[in-house]
């Protein structure tokens, strides 16, 4: 029969936890562009024999820096907290997907299990999550608890990218952070849907949505699903009278709840009653509960802190009661709530003041109808009808008409002009030989930096765009790639002006269209490629997004891009 040895348990339970080890460059503000850049990280990495977390914020970060730390990651299984928060500042968009993309593949490659990923504060938009998304989708993030994508511009094709993302598996999630978003209802009901599935989240921040009580009705069924849930902050978001029944549906299933935060939500007297009654009974461990400047009238005020104040032990539990702009009536109205809060009342923003909002009684009831047609005439005229390029920080690049300086020009169009307006091997022709030179010396002309290499780009297009007729134009775009890359004031920009000018990425300026042969444009790319002026980081980064966005682009553009294997890599 075996021992068991009383005293050997005894010793492993004194000794104290094995300490989380791993490499910190936060807030060092360091710009990494290349591999030598990023070296003291790679032997920061290297040297670290159980790197259990990595934490990179306040850096910034290329996509050759990247692929660096990447490789470096491979060694490590053992990694399981990653904060990659604010890691881009003063990238472009375009270059952030190639480098998440080649940091999830470290992990993938090493076989890790992430815990933790946070990515905030990196607005990346939706084209990010396209770079996320392999890494949420592979078996690093089988075992995410928390997921951090605070103030990323996701815009509500980034939210339903994210969802898409995280329902291809079972997940366990405890932490959802996702505010200052503008995922909108569409986004907040694509995620929605992901939530009732897991079932297992604790924590839930969406502040900052522009949600309205469609989006929040979807929230609250899934809320209904996760009863471990114990944070919830949907601050600034027009939750409204319905969606606050729709939550106040949910709130019976939801005993853990200790902190809400429904602040700057327009709830209003009738939102603020639906609330009250479901806090009834339901508020056993509820601490913190924030429904500032709501416009809720001093009765339904009353209403609230009767509710939530009705157990015995209210006074001791509550930490922090916030009814801040709301109107809460006289002197004697506050002492009343406060005598009922104790120390928790957070009652006015300067304590005291009795200039708070204020709506009598007699009007709100006469005005709640009128409110919630107002709340659907906003909702209706808010960006879920718009074209989300522009509501968005989304998929778009900040292209505005090229401005010449035309100072001292006549108004005949130059022969460079016509060229550029409308691409043809006949106005191609009538440059002559010294085609290069002349547009080289044409778009110098232009004086903002961005919208230089913007015409660069355009012009090197437009002569690619002809390769396939004329010998001529191929000299030209092989003569203009050059130029373009030498020309440009900022690296990133290229980036920015090639891919949309390639039809991988929207334009902004709806009004403005590819004029341009795009087989032609890929194939004349595919024999600059690999030349040694062509910056590496542009060359991953168009490799990635052609990559990527192959499957969904037409027909004849997939044929001609398959072509020439060096434009993509296989997945």
């Amino acid at each position: 029969m075996a021992t068991f040895d009383l005293n050997s348990l005894n010793t492993v339970l004194d000794e104290p936890a094995q300490p989380e080890t791993g490499v910190d460059f936060s807030g060092k503000s360091l710009k990494l562009d290349t591999a030598k850049d990023a070296q003291l990280i790679v032997d920061a990495i290297n040297k670290c024999p159980n790197l259990q977390y990595l934490a990179l914020t306040g850096n910034t970060l290329g996509v050759t820096a990247a692929q660096a730390i990447s490789k470096a990651l491979e060694s490590h299984p053992e990694l399981k907290i990653a904060r990659f928060s604010d890691m881009f500042t003063g990238r472009m968009k375009t270059e952030i997907p190639p480098a998440l993309s080649a940091l999830g593949d470290g992990m993938i490659a090493a076989g890790a299990r992430l815990a933790v990923l946070d990515l905030s504060d990196n607005a990346f938009g939706p084209i990010g999550v396209e770079g996320l998304a392999k890494l949420l989708q592979s078996d690093v993030c089988s075992d995410l608890e928390e997921l951090r994508l605070n103030n990323n511009g996701l815009g509500i094709t980034g939210g339903k990218l994210l969802a898409r993302a995280l329902s291809s598996r079972k997940r366990r999630l405890r932490v959802f952070i996702a505010g200052r978003n503008r995922l909108e209802n569409d986004g907040a009901t694509a995620l929605a849907k992901v939530f009732q599935e897991m079932g297992s989240l604790e924590e839930i921040a969406m502040p900052q949505n522009g949600i309205y009580h469609v989006g929040i009705t979807a929230l609250s069924e899934a809320f209904k699903h996760n009863p471990a849930l114990n944070h919830l902050n949907l601050n600034d978001n027009t939750i409204g009278a319905k969606g606050a029944e729709a939550i106040a549906g949910a709130l019976p299933r939801l005993k853990n709840l200790k902190s809400i935060n429904f602040g700057d939500c327009l709830l209003k007297s009738r939102g603020a009653r639906a609330l009250a009654k479901a806090f009834k009974g339901n508020s056993l461990l509820l601490e913190s509960l924030d429904l500032s400047h709501n416009e809720i009238g001093r009765e339904a005020c009353m209403e609230l802190v009767d509710a939530i104040t009705e157990l015995p032990d209210s006074q001791e539990r509550l930490s922090r009661i916030v009814l801040a702009g709301n109107s809460l009536g006289n002197a004697a109205n506050k002492k009343s709530l406060k005598d009922k809060l104790g120390a928790s009342a957070e009652l006015s923003d300067g304590e005291g003041s009795d200039d708070e909002y204020v709506t009598e009684p007699e009007e709100e009831d006469d005005t709640e109808e009128s409110e919630d047609e107002d709340e659907d005439s906003e909702e209706a005229g808010s960006g879920d009808s718009s074209p989300e390029e522009i509501r968005d920080i989304d998929t778009v690049i900040d292209v505005k008409e090229i401005s010449l300086d035309d100072s001292g020009r006549e108004d005949i169009q130059s022969d460079v002009e016509r060229f550029l307006k409308d691409p043809s091997v006949k106005h191609l022709n009538s440059l002559g030989d010294r085609a290069a030179e002349l547009i080289d010396a044409h778009l110098q002309m232009i004086r903002d930096p961005d919208a230089m290499t913007e015409a660069y780009a355009q012009a090197v297009l437009c002569a690619s765009g002809l390769s396939s007729r004329s010998a001529a134009a191929t000299a030209l775009a092989k003569q203009l790639y050059p130029l373009f890359i030498a020309r440009a004031k900022r690296q990133m920009a290229l980036a920015n002006s090639l891919l949309p000018g390639l039809g991988l990425i929207k334009w902004e300026n709806k009004d403005y269209k590819i004029r341009w042969d795009l087989p032609g444009c890929y194939s004349i790319l595919a024999n600059v490629l690999d030349e040694a002026y062509f910056p590496a980081g542009l060359r991953d980064t168009l490799r990635f997004f052609i990559t990527s966005k192959l499957p969904t682009l037409p027909t004849e553009i997939e044929l001609a891009i398959k072509k020439h294997p060096t434009l993509y890599t296989n997945k």
